[in-house]
């Protein structure tokens, strides 16, 4: 698989740049590069044949500030066909009503942009109330985790999902060929 993979992150705290470290490291540490939000050119976007997200939800489903930022500019962007995957952190006890709500605004700038959203995954297993970041399939749009009530299974549902990603983009690259 000789597609060049960019996983792009945004972190206040900390957690969504730990979990993007962890995502590199499983995905294979030499086939990702990794990319703080805060600190990159929009021409960063066009570099990658597949771009991980990473996306943090703060209070009531806000997207975090350097990526909020980032979004304004993105129609300056050549995004058309690109690849793209989104993983978030949300709070879905204290903040259940807008459980990664953030991954829901990236998903729908960036498919509004022309990029193919690749990497849903099931709502079983999460308890909340609300989320903007579900399909109409009934799927997150993107890996959801939460570091704060259940990060003792963020590893194996980030195992699952590399594997299901990688799984994606072989089929996509049958359907090019």
């Amino acid at each position: 698989m000789g597609k060049k993979v960019g996983l792009i992150y945004g972190s206040e705290t900390g957690n969504t740049e730990y979990i993007a470290e962890l995502i590199q490291k499983k995905w294979g540490e030499d086939s990702i590069e990794i990319h703080n939000v805060a600190d990159m050119e929009l021409s960063v976007f066009e570099e990658y044949d597949l771009l991980i997200l990473g996306v943090p939800s703060w209070y009531d489903g806000q997207v975090q500030d350097d990526w909020d930022e980032m979004l304004e500019n993105l129609d300056d962007v050549d995004l058309n066909d690109r690849v793209i995957a989104i993983y978030g952190l949300g709070d879905q006890q204290d903040w259940g009503l807008y459980f990664i709500d953030a991954v829901g605004a990236l998903a729908e700038k960036f498919t509004q942009e022309g990029a193919k959203l690749i990497g849903e995954w099931p709502v079983d297993g999460y308890d909340f109330i609300e989320s903007q970041a579900i399909n109409k399939k009934g799927n997150f749009y993107g890996l959801a985790l939460d570091e704060d009530w259940q990060s003792e299974l963020s590893d194996e549902r980030i195992k699952t999902w590399i594997a299901q990603l990688k799984k994606e983009l072989h089929e996509l690259q049958q359907i090019a060929a």
